[in-house]
């Protein structure tokens, strides 16, 4: 009872947090959420930061399974194929897996209110998709795949017009086909301009 009184504090959490904000939502507003007094809450956590740190620990776990951005797919990827189809998959999981769609919404409603997470909006948007993607073309282009050049600059080239459409879905769900669609365009002409 315990264990599943304290996920359902963290799913009320994340659905406040994505809705409201991290500011906009009390301790109390958490646990009356499942039906619970204010301070009940205290039982499973600390206050809303250790709650904020179980939320985000999960979603790294979340990401970490279904992104797949990590040492392993790095060196697994070595063709133009494997290279289309990781993307796609990752988009895919992005677009689809409710966690991420949550957490982006969290960090673009507080990015403006909380140094933290604006921190951590950039470094999960930006800094760890173009240090994989430019660890990944460095490969490449050694390995003859791509053609040579700044593999820092092809990494931001690539991710930019993803991540928009990204944003593009999270503002307009119904949005996605033409996305997924548009993201797809976007890596056959990248592969027609780079890839060997």
């Amino acid at each position: 009872m315990e264990k599943n009184t304290k996920q359902r504090l963290m799913e009320a959490a994340i659905e406040l947090f994505s809705t409201k904000g991290y500011a906009g939502t009390g301790v109390d507003e958490i646990a009356q959420h499942i039906g619970l007094k204010g301070p009940n809450l205290y039982k499973y956590y600390k206050g809303k930061d250790d709650l904020l740190d179980a939320i985000r620990e999960r979603a790294g776990e979340e990401y970490g399974k279904g992104m797949g951005v990590n040492a392993k797919a790095l060196e697994s990827i070595h063709t133009q194929k494997e290279f289309k189809a990781f993307v796609i998959q990752n988009v895919e999981f992005t677009l689809n897996n409710e966690m991420a769609k949550r957490m982006r919404r969290i960090y673009t409603i507080e990015q403006y209110r909380n140094e933290m997470f604006a921190e951590m909006a950039t470094k999960y948007q930006l800094i760890d998709l173009t240090t994989f993607y430019e660890q990944l073309f460095k490969k490449l282009i050694k390995e003859g795949t791509m053609i040579k050049g700044d593999a820092k600059i092809y990494a931001l080239e690539f991710v930019a017009p993803t991540m928009l459409m990204i944003q593009l879905c999270d503002r307009n769900p119904e949005q996605k086909e033409y996305a997924i669609k548009t993201v797809k365009k976007h890596i056959n002409v990248f592969i027609d301009k780079y890839f060997i």
